[in-house]
């Protein structure tokens, strides 16, 4: 007998709290201070499921969202008084919770009365929870769900009305929306400059400065116990190796080696003088050996990566004339030893305390120092005779000759006054 009542307290408690979803949706707004967010589907769900089950009290609500007057809510009936169970013969464990549950559900449904027909209701609403609602109270839900919808709950049919739907849609929405873009625009930005900073520092070379580019021309001094030229290299950077006879022509290469194959790559075609070299990684150093067509001693070649100057072009000059050597048009040929200063006016650079000359009727430079004039320009000298000359892969020339106010040139075939003043 004790277990039938208490089964039926915790049945009618249950079904108390899920009517208690819809009787809120009339009572909430006119109890609670703010309303709430509307429900989710879930919840509205539910309480359609309630309401379907109960038509009486589907009717009165409408009734009530039509503008008629609420009906009076009587009190729950007073449940026989069971005595506490004993020693002897306790309820089982889920069943003592089911109660302290239910009786702390329902605390004034048996003292209710009539002239107090909200208090069992609000109770309820204020003590109850919605499965899927976070916590929210029942009466937090139902004030949402009675601020965002209008008319009558359930159609003819027993369905969501056409108003309830579109909550019901509107929710399902939101939550496709959350699900498939969970970021924000602004977000998403932020994120887009954030991979671009790190892809950014991950490119950017040590101490933030990119390698400094600069073409040298060297002469070679191939007697023993001459230090080796040493060739500026940079992970992530080509350098070109040109190889040239006294006269500037090319001087065709026939083999090479390198001491360290996997820390350089090298680039040759097997028919000029030029050869493509890079570093792969950043602090190896090694060497390397080039064998010039029709010359016996090899050329010897120190490579020093992670350099911040990087040799882009070199021009290798050999001291020899190479078997595509230039014909002599005037002079007597280089000295026995080369003018270094001849190698750097080939690059545009003034000889050391020069004074620097000005030349009309061709495009030339001049420079005087000591006496003598080093010149500058991609025609062939005819007078006076030089003193020594150097030229480049690239056609430019640069001679030592004596002072002199007049220099004849071959330009184009024909010849050319250089008027020379400054001194």
């Amino acid at each position: 007998m004790r277990e039938s009542a208490h089964s039926r307290v915790v049945s009618f408690a249950r079904k108390v709290s899920l009517i208690a979803v819809a009787c809120s949706i009339l009572s909430a707004p006119s109890v609670l201070s703010e309303t709430p967010p509307a429900p989710n589907a879930q919840q509205l769900q539910s309480m359609a499921d309630v309401l379907r089950q109960n038509p009486q009290l589907t009717q009165q609500i409408s009734d009530i969202l039509a503008g008629k007057t609420p009906p009076t809510t009587q009190a729950a009936p007073t449940m026989p008084s069971s005595p506490a169970p004993s020693s002897s013969n306790p309820l089982p464990a889920s069943d003592s919770s089911a109660a302290s549950s239910s009786n702390a559900s329902l605390p004034s449904m048996q003292q209710a009365s009539p002239s107090q027909p909200t208090t069992t209701t609000q109770q309820l609403l204020n003590s109850s929870t919605l499965p899927g609602s976070a916590g929210m109270t029942f009466s937090q839900t139902a004030a949402g769900t009675a601020a965002a919808t209008t008319g009558s709950v359930l159609n003819d049919t027993g369905n969501l009305s056409s108003k309830w739907q579109e909550v019901v849609n509107k929710q399902a929405y939101k939550g496709v929306v959350q699900q498939a873009f969970p970021l924000t625009p602004n977000q998403i930005k932020d994120l887009h400059n954030r991979m671009d900073d790190t892809q950014r520092a991950a490119a950017t070379p040590a101490y933030n400065q990119s390698p400094t580019p600069t073409s040298t021309s060297l002469i070679l001094n191939l007697a023993p116990g001459a230090t080796p030229p040493v060739i500026r290299l940079s992970l992530g950077f080509v350098t070109s190796l040109v190889f040239v006879d006294s006269t500037g022509s090319p001087w065709p290469i026939e083999a090479y080696d390198i001491g360290n194959p996997t820390a350089f790559d090298i680039t040759w075609n097997k028919k000029n003088n030029t050869l493509m070299l890079q570093a792969r990684a950043a602090y190896t150093y090694g060497n390397m050996a080039v064998k010039l067509v029709k010359m016996n001693t090899p050329i010897m070649l120190t490579l020093v990566p992670g350099q911040r100057v990087v040799d882009y072009r070199v021009d290798l000059r050999v001291p020899n004339r190479g078997p595509h050597a230039k014909p002599e048009i005037v002079g007597s040929g280089l000295p026995d030893e080369a003018d270094e200063r001849l190698l750097d006016v080939l690059d545009g650079i003034p000889p050391e305390g020069s004074t620097r000359l000005t030349v009309h009727g061709a495009d030339a430079e001049a420079w005087a120092v000591d006496g003598v004039i080093f010149l500058r320009t991609r025609f062939n000298v005819l007078s006076p005779a030089w003193l020594a000359t150097m030229a480049s892969a690239d056609g430019m020339n640069a001679y030592k000759m004596a002072e002199t106010p007049l220099i004849l040139l071959a330009r184009y075939g024909k010849t050319t006054q250089l008027h020379v003043e400054g001194y």
